[in-house]
Parts: structure tokens; C-alpha cells; sequence
């Protein structure tokens, strides 16, 4: 029996975003008392919530939101379960050795650390564990099409280094995923949609994962 799990968050008004973005405002600008109908004016960041980042993020490349492949947002993903990750930390090469063979060539994974627990805290733009530039070459190696993390980012100090080295490649890096912690199986279906803004370097993104899809890739 399938079973689907979200894994974005709700974008909502004055929702906490990564220090230094701009924040989300909801503005109403027609109600059905006054005019028969509501309609809301949504401002946010290209990286507010769930979303994905592209090579225009860091890097002087033309490719955007609307340039990814279809097929590198839906399939078959691992969930690589590294356990809680403390805080601070960095996931290394080795960490992901444990799981070699399960990740083969154009996989997309998830790590799966536990840090979304965190989410709505005032700890979870600080300090959340690190994918190493060692972990980075890992996932370069096998071609990896896309990860998937619960942290707002993909380093708290090394920010552009690991994301140039992810995304020079093509990957897709998908940041602050949701509710990784109810996945219990190892390999899930993966439905990763990103609003798909022309040219532009992120896109907030409505993610789901389906536990028990037995249907060929």
C-alpha cells in the first residue's frame, strides 16, 4: 500500500527565513466584501522554505529553475539514514561510504539527519551539519542528479565552496526538506516540483515522497 509523505514546508507569512533574506509577506489586495472575490500578493525569496538551488545561485551560468531536467526532480531516491547528525558537524566521505551501494550512477538521495526536527526553533539557521567538500567530491563521483537535505544549507561556513562544487555539475540541491524523519523506508519515489520561474537561481518547491510505489522507473 503506497503511502505519501510531504516533505515541504508551508510557506507562510513572516515565516522565519536564512538570515540576511528577504522575508515573506502576504499583502490582500482584493477581498470578497469589496470586490467578490479574495486575491493575496505573495512576496518572498527564490529560496524561502523548501526549495531548490541551481547553478545560477553561486555561479556565472545562464542555467535556471526552467532548465532542469523533469527527470532529475522525479524518480526513484535513496534515503541515506546518518542518524543526528550534531550540530556543527560535517557529513564526511566516509559517512556516506556506508551506502555505496545503494547509490549508483545518476542517483538522487536524501540524508536523512534529523536537524529538521529543529524546524520553528531559533537554532535551526545555526550551526546545522555540513556536507564536506570530501562528501561533495562523493556525490560528484557517482553523478549524483540531486540531493536532498533537511538543513537550510548545504554548509554553515562553507557555503559557496560546496555549492559550486554541487552545482557546477548540473545537480540539483534541494534545501530544507521536511519531515525526512517519517520515512522509514530505504528508497522512496520522489516528486520534486519547484515553481518554475524563468532564468532565476531557486525556486521555492512542493516535495513528496511515496513509501510502497512498486511501478518500474
Amino acid at each position: 500500500m503506497n503511502r505519501v509523505i510531504d516533505l515541504s514546508y508551508a510557506i507562510r507569512d513572516a515565516m522565519p527565513v536564512f538570515p540576511g533574506d528577504p522575508g515573506v509577506e502576504f499583502t490582500r489586495v482584493r477581498t470578497i466584501h469589496e470586490g467578490g472575490y479574495n486575491l493575496t500578493r505573495v512576496c518572498l525569496s527564490t529560496h524561502a522554505g523548501t526549495h531548490v538551488d541551481v547553478p545560477r545561485h553561486v555561479l556565472h551560468d545562464d542555467r535556471g529553475v526552467d532548465s532542469i531536467p523533469i527527470d532529475s526532480l522525479v524518480g526513484w531516491a535513496e534515503v541515506l539514514d546518518l542518524g543526528d547528525v550534531a550540530p556543527g558537524a560535517e557529513i564526511v566521505a566516509a559517512d556516506l561510504d556506508r551506502f555505496a551501494d545503494r547509490v549508483p550512477e545518476c542517483a538522487r538521495v536524501l540524508l536523512k539527519t534529523g536537524w529538521g526536527k529543529l524546524w520553528g526553533t531559533d537554532h535551526f539557521y545555526r550551526d546545522f551539519p555540513g556536507i564536506s567538500e570530501g562528501a561533495a567530491a562523493w556525490l560528484l563521483a557517482r553523478k549524483v542528479r540531486l540531493v536532498g537535505i533537511e538543513q537550510p544549507s548545504v554548509h554553515p561556513k562553507l557555503h559557496r565552496e560546496v555549492h559550486k562544487a554541487l552545482l557546477a555539475s548540473g545537480m540539483v540541491v534541494l534545501e530544507t526538506v521536511a519531515n525526512l524523519h517519517e520515512i522509514t523506508a530505504d528508497r522512496v519515489y520522489l516528486a520534486a516540483l519547484p515553481m518554475k520561474l524563468a532564468g532565476l537561481d531557486g525556486a521555492p518547491a512542493r516535495v513528496i515522497a511515496i513509501e510502497g510505489f512498486e511501478a518500474d522507473e
